[in-house]
């Protein structure tokens, strides 16, 4: 590496992210442990069915370089004309793209580099499809898959990419002015597969990541809002898209099995659920409503399952406050209520050592059951027996845990 100048690593680097990569790992030190290895075309950089590696000092020196490059060509690509009227050139504008994606590749939340590459998108100097290929090696990255702002980004690109079926002036009502949401984007089914798949990549270099998560969200707002579209007009919705949503609904589920500990993805699971009303046609069609595949079913397996992971409990106590109480007569639907209750005596009554934990969570929740169902009146008295209660290690049923707590209300 030490052969090369910063500025032939910097461009020999924005080369090779021109591609783009499908993925990019910095590697640390200077590369020299796969030297052996690299192809000579691409030393000290490594190269393979488009999987770029990057060792951490070449990356840094061709960081320096490029800074100075950016720098210098920025202010003619923001302002062309102006101040010595000399309009962008060709040279400019590969100057800003290859220096540009040199910053990104190190500080993936570089605003002024994201803000440049939008304008070469703009003047339809960068490809925007390109651009989001792009995007996503970035999002490989440990540091990038973390940055809202490339999160943001990538929505940019899709709506440029993508044409809008309502108009920008009307907004999802659950989504503030609309300016960052994929709402009424009319995406096709590649693209929500893509997505999703970036999203489940992002979150596993870099766990429990809320930006990639809600980028997720927005995906999933804008596929229900094409197939509600349809719905609604009296057509049949499209099977592709109904098949990708069937699909991303036994994905999530997946995920939650193999990381019980990821709350944020509970959480887009109950919300992907939950944008249908339960008497909605479209919901039959798409996702699954029988008794044993029910959401609330799901979550007490993972706490039967899982029962230390606090995440679960959340999940179930979501799972409950969703549940209808009542069919379509009117009549109580006590079935279900009765096996949670079951599940948290289970973990009540246990006074195992290797149990301590879950019975800390079955306290809590029949708590947060009682304050739901008005029985007690949460104060800072009954927070503290509360939390006396749970640090106890003396088995007890739930009802003896709602009386006390009732007793130390009144």
């Amino acid at each position: 590496m030490s052969a090369l100048s910063g500025s032939e690593l910097s461009s020999r680097l924005a080369e090779l992210l021109n591609v783009p990569p499908i993925s990019i790992e910095l590697l640390p030190g200077d590369g020299s442990e796969w030297l052996a290895v690299a192809s000579p075309d691409h030393a000290p950089f490594l190269f393979t069915d488009r999987n770029l590696g990057v060792p951490q000092k070449a990356a840094y020196k061709a960081y320096l370089e490029a800074v100075s490059r950016f720098r210098s060509v920025r202010p003619r690509l923001l302002h062309p004309g102006s101040p010595r009227g000399q309009p962008v050139s060709d040279r400019d504008i590969a100057e800003a793209a290859a220096s540009s994606s040199v910053l990104l590749l190190v500080n993936p939340a570089h605003q002024s580099a994201l803000n440049t590459r939008k304008r070469l998108v703009e003047l339809g100097s960068l490809d925007a499809a390109h651009e989001l290929a792009f995007t996503g090696a970035l999002l490989t990255l440990r540091e990038g898959a973390k940055q809202s702002i490339l999160w943001q980004h990538r929505r940019w690109l899709l709506r440029r990419i993508h044409p809008p079926i309502r108009p920008p002036q009307a907004p999802s009502p659950s989504q503030g002015d609309g300016v960052d949401s994929l709402y009424g984007v009319a995406l096709d089914a590649g693209t929500f597969r893509a997505e999703f798949a970036t999203v489940e990549q992002a979150c596993e270099v870099y766990p429990r990541n809320y930006h990639a998560w809600a980028h997720r969200f927005l995906c999933a707002q804008a596929l229900i809002f094409l197939l509600q579209a349809c719905d609604d007009s009296g057509d049949t919705p499209p099977g592709v898209l109904l098949e990708v949503l069937k699909e991303e609904n036994a994905r999530a589920r997946f995920w939650m099995e193999r990381h019980v500990s990821d709350y944020s993805a509970m959480q887009y699971y109950f919300q992907l659920e939950s944008f249908l009303p339960q008497d909605s046609p479209l919901r039959l069609r798409m996702l699954s409503t029988s008794a044993e595949d029910s959401v609330q079913r799901h979550a007490m397996e993972l706490v039967r399952a899982y029962p230390t992971h606090e995440s679960l409990w959340l999940y179930l106590r979501s799972s409950v406050s969703s549940a209808p109480r009542t069919d379509a007569r009117g009549t109580p639907m006590s079935a279900n209520h009765g096996e949670v209750s079951a599940l948290t005596e289970q973990f009540l009554s246990s006074s195992a050592d290797r149990d301590r934990i879950a019975r800390r969570h079955a306290v809590w929740f029949v708590a947060w059951m009682a304050w739901k169902d008005k029985t007690i009146h949460a104060d800072s008295s009954i927070i503290r027996r509360i939390v006396s209660m749970a640090e106890e290690s003396s088995p007890l049923m739930a009802a003896e845990l709602v009386a006390c707590l009732s007793t130390e209300a009144r």
